[in-house]
């Protein structure tokens, strides 16, 4: 069993699932069992949830990402797709990703001299929304279906009034629900973010493992702590495959990720402490 394919071959022995892995050169487009991924398990492309029927991502990130979803939509043309958000997460998590995309679209609403476009993209969100409760045997969102039912600026302006009154408060619950299950090794990722990420230690593993879904060895990251106490990592370093965006005096930038340095030395302090 070949392991290490081109990009193209990674999407179709994927959708073809004659072997349980396969990767690209640099490990930035692969799958295993039943899910497909983009760099890391923090960016879940596809997902099989029945021999013939594929979850499939609605979200992109990088140029590169956007090729990997094509390779992977070409790749599962035959095989039938149902959208969403996150393919690997929770329904939860994929209403709330919905949710966000309504409220998008309502803000541009509220503004726009020729709304039908924004409307026409409320009524995809809920088309998307249906075939997936559809198919899981749940409910829509109750949220999620009041938002795609306002459909004129004078509501839409109303509505967003009240939700910036509640937005900040819901999201920062819901985060912390999340980050509370991350710690307790009970989710591998945070969704909804609040403009910075988090690490935990896996003792077992020996790794430190970022609310994104990235696993560093404890070695790589702990001279790379070195080197950063040290002032020595500037933009334009690397952590692995990842790049250094911005250093300041509170956070480094590496990647999709934002970390706090009270965070980092947490997670180093802790190694330190099980590493006695």
């Amino acid at each position: 069993m070949k392991k290490v394919v081109s990009n193209h071959d990674v999407a179709h022995l994927f959708a073809l699932q004659s072997q349980s892995e396969a990767m690209n050169p640099n490990r930035s487009f692969y799958f295993e069992g039943t899910e497909l991924f983009s760099y890391g398990r923090h960016f879940c492309i596809a997902k099989f949830v029945d021999t013939d029927t594929l979850l499939f991502t609605e979200r992109t990130y990088s140029n590169t990402t956007r090729k990997q979803i094509n390779y992977a939509r070409q790749a599962t043309s035959h095989i039938k797709k149902i959208h969403c958000g996150f393919p690997n997460g929770s329904h939860a998590e994929n209403f709330s990703w919905w949710i966000a995309r309504a409220n998008e679209q309502l803000e541009l609403l509220k503004r726009s001299r020729k709304p039908e476009k924004y409307v026409v993209e409320l009524l995809d969100i809920e088309k998307r929304a249906k075939i997936y409760s559809e198919y899981f045997g749940i409910e829509v969102d109750n949220k999620l279906q009041a938002l795609v039912s306002i459909q004129d600026k004078e509501r839409a302006e109303e509505y967003s009034r009240e939700a910036e009154r509640l937005k900040q408060d819901e999201i920062a619950k819901i985060h912390k629900k999340e980050l509370i299950l991350f710690r307790e090794f009970k989710r591998d990722s945070i969704y909804t973010r609040n403009g910075v990420d988090y690490i935990r230690v896996n003792d077992f593993s020996e790794y430190f493992e970022t609310s994104q879904g990235v696993r560093i060895p404890f070695a790589v990251g702990l001279r790379f702590y070195e080197l950063l106490m040290s002032g020595k990592i500037t933009a334009g370093e690397k952590l692995m495959q990842y790049e250094v965006r911005d250093v300041n005096k509170e956070s480094i930038s590496i990647g999709c990720h934002t970390i706090t340095f009270k965070e980092i030395r947490k997670a180093v302090k802790s190694v330190a402490i099980n590493t006695k």
